[in-house]
């Protein structure tokens, strides 16, 4: 049973989901304080109290986005278990995440803030470098165990995931396509998982 939100953190919740609706109807230059407290139906001093400042709103929102992409991917390495079987469990749930309406409509709020100001993506992401997914950990402990070849771990968590984005992720988000099937879906962790062990297994 999950725990119940203190109102407090109800109202922090609330604010952060009329962000990101107020970012992705005006962007970060028109969204404004004063209609973001009207959304989430609380004063401003509220707003401000829980988000100093605009720019601190937009990193939690995108902090928000990160830590959904470190959930989806949160795979405990074990040793007695094939490789493929772990990475399709972590692939698969990459989908499920890619799927999510919600998901894509961060994902156009803050890709289309870092194309305007490269100022603000570098501020967040060096806000969030120290930042490290279950995937990158899944991958250390593999090389650890002798299993998979010595590789910068963020560098292959990124070609792993973007194999997966390349058709389930880029084209919904820039071109508007359909998602992929249950079928495609499980064809693009199949080959995703086929081509990095390729590369990296032991």
């Amino acid at each position: 049973m999950e725990k119940a939100l203190t109102l407090t953190e109800q109202k922090r919740l609330d604010i952060l989901v009329a962000a990101q609706e107020e970012f992705k109807e005006k962007g970060f230059l028109g969204a404004s304080m004063d209609s973001l407290a009207k959304r989430a139906e609380v004063s401003k001093r509220t707003v401000y109290n829980h988000f100093p400042s605009k720019e601190d709103l937009f990193h939690n929102i995108v902090k928000q986005l990160c830590d959904s992409f470190s959930q989806a991917v949160n795979i405990e390495y074990q040793s007695s278990i094939p490789l493929d079987e772990q990475l399709h469990i972590a692939a698969m749930n990459e989908l499920k995440l890619l799927g999510s309406e919600c998901f894509l409509d961060l994902n156009r709020i803050t890709l289309a803030e870092f194309i305007r100001s490269p100022e603000l993506s570098s501020s967040t992401l060096e806000h969030l470098g120290q930042q490290k997914n279950g995937l990158h950990n899944w991958i250390n402990d593999a090389i650890k165990d002798g299993r998979l070849k010595a590789v910068d771990a963020n560098y292959a968590t990124q070609q792993f995931l973007g194999l997966i984005k390349a058709n389930a992720f880029w084209p919904q988000l820039l071109r508007k396509q359909d998602f992929p099937s249950s079928e495609q879906q499980q064809t693009i962790a199949d080959d995703a998982v086929l081509m990095f062990l390729a590369r990296y297994e032991r």
